[in-house]
C-alpha cells in the first residue's frame, strides 16, 4: 500500500501562550516550558471538523500530484466531530461526488489516524479496495475550556488529507507494516481523559497517568515494528510521534536513543491537534525521505489506545 498524495488545513486564527496568561493567571512561558507549545490554530466561525476536512482534501488536490478518481474507501478520523451522523465520510464523499464508496467514520482518540491507516491496509489485502482516501480532522476548541487550567491550553484545530492505492504513486512512500492495539484495560483507561456531552466537554482528569503510559506504549509500538521488520532504531530516518506534548516526544526519543534531528515535531506551533497530529507533521515532514528511507509514526490515544506504522520512500 502506497501514500500517493497529501494534504493540510490550518484555520488562520492563531493563539499565543499571552491569551492563556491573562485567562489563568500564570506567566507566559510556563506554558511552554510544560508542554512545549508557544501557539495553537483554533477554528474560526462557521469552521467545523467537517469543513476542515473537505479544505484539507482541496489543498491535496492542488498540491498533490493524484486524483480522487477510483476512491473507493473513505475513512473520516476524528474525536471531535460536528455531527454524529453526517459525519467526516459521508460529508466528504458528497462534496467531492465519490460514488459507491465505502464510507465510515472512526474515533480511537488520538490515535484514530494510524488507525485508519491500519483499517485501509486490511481493506487492500483482501482485495476488498484499491483507493482510499484518509482525512483525519479535530477541532478540539469546539469541546475543550481555554480556562481549564489543566489543559485548555494544550489543544489546537486543523486536518490532513491522504491518498493511499496498492500501487506506488509520484509521492513514492509505502506503508510496510502498521499495528493497533487498545489498551483499556491499563492505568485509568477511559476515565484517563474524557468528552462526555452535555458535562463538561473535553476533559483531562489524570494527566498524569496518560503521561506515563503515552511514553511507554509510544516507546514500545516503536520497538515492537522495528523488531517485527528486523530494523534497529538506527536504521529509521524519521519518527513522526502523536503532538500531544513535547515533554512526552522528548522521553519517547529518550527512551528510543533518537536525536533531536531525527524526531518530526509541529507541537511549537500547532499545539495538540489530536489524531490530526500525525498526519499534518507527516504531510510536513515526507519530502525529507530520500529513497530507501524509513519513518516511524506512532501515536497514543485516551481510552487507551496505541498505533504504529512503518514507512519507507521507495527506491
Amino acid at each position: 500500500m502506497f501514500i500517493h498524495a497529501s494534504g493540510e488545513y490550518l484555520p488562520e486564527r492563531v493563539v499565543d501562550n499571552d491569551y492563556f496568561a491573562r485567562l489563568t493567571g500564570r506567566a507566559s512561558p510556563w506554558f511552554e516550558q510544560l508542554t512545549g507549545i508557544r501557539q495553537r490554530r483554533r477554528a474560526g466561525e462557521g469552521e467545523n471538523a467537517n469543513s476542515m476536512a473537505i479544505a484539507a482534501v482541496k489543498h491535496l488536490l492542488r498540491t498533490g500530484d493524484a486524483t480522487l478518481e477510483d476512491v473507493d474507501l473513505i475513512i473520516g478520523a476524528s474525536y471531535t466531530p460536528w455531527d454524529t451522523i453526517g459525519t467526516i465520510a459521508h460529508v466528504l464523499q458528497r462534496e467531492f461526488s465519490l460514488a459507491n464508496a465505502r464510507a465510515m467514520y472512526l474515533s480511537t482518540a488520538c490515535s484514530s489516524f494510524i488507525d485508519a491507516i491500519d483499517m485501509a491496509s486490511a481493506y487492500f489485502a483482501s482485495g476488498r479496495s484499491r483507493k482510499a482516501l484518509i482525512v483525519a480532522s479535530e477541532h478540539n476548541s469546539l469541546y475543550s475550556s481555554d480556562g481549564d487550567e489543566k489543559s485548555g491550553h494544550l489543544w489546537g484545530d486543523g486536518a490532513a488529507a491522504l491518498i493511499l492505492g496498492n500501487t506506488p504513486g509520484k509521492l513514492q512512500l509505502e506503508v510496510l507494516d502498521t499495528h493497533t492495539v487498545g489498551l483499556a484495560d491499563r492505568g485509568k483507561g477511559p476515565f484517563g481523559i474524557t468528552m462526555v456531552p452535555r458535562d463538561g466537554g473535553l476533559v483531562m482528569h489524570h494527566g498524569k497517568d496518560i503521561f506515563v503510559h503515552a511514553c511507554r506504549e509510544m516507546a514500545g509500538m516503536a520497538r515492537l515494528l522495528l523488531e517485527r521488520n528486523k530494523l534497529t532504531v538506527g536504521d529509521v530516518r524519521l519518527v513522526i510521534p502523536h503532538q500531544a506534548n513535547k515533554r512526552i516526544i522528548d522521553s519517547v526519543a529518550d527512551d528510543l536513543g533518537l536525536q533531536p534531528q531525527r524526531v518530526a515535531l509541529t507541537i511549537g506551533e500547532l499545539g495538540n491537534t489530536g489524531c490530526a497530529s500525525v498526519a499534518i507533521t507527516l504531510h510536513r515532514y515526507a519530502h525529507k525521505l530520500e529513497p530507501g528511507e524509513y519513518a516511524l509514526l506512532i501515536a497514543f490515544g485516551g481510552g487507551y489506545s496505541a498505533a504504529g506504522a512503518l514507512v519507507r520512500r521507495a527506491q
